[in-house]
């Protein structure tokens, strides 16, 4: 394997830029991630109705190819 000194250099700032931090901040940083990846989808009543229909002509197709 190779190290290029951009890799080398790259890994030494983020060190240095961790090793400043105290770890309650980690731990603040690391919530505020998790708290924005959540998402709440609304699906309409025609979309649920497709997807439901989707899923039932998936069903029955896998149904024929197995007889």
């Amino acid at each position: 394997m190779t190290l290029f000194q951009i890799n080398i250099d790259n890994m030494l700032r983020l060190y240095n830029r961790f090793s400043k931090l105290k770890p309650s901040a980690l731990m603040q940083e690391e919530r505020s991630e998790q708290s924005e990846t959540r998402d709440i989808v609304n699906i309409s009543s025609e979309g649920k109705k497709k997807q439901i229909m989707d899923q039932a002509r998936k069903e029955v197709l896998e149904r024929i190819k197995s007889t």
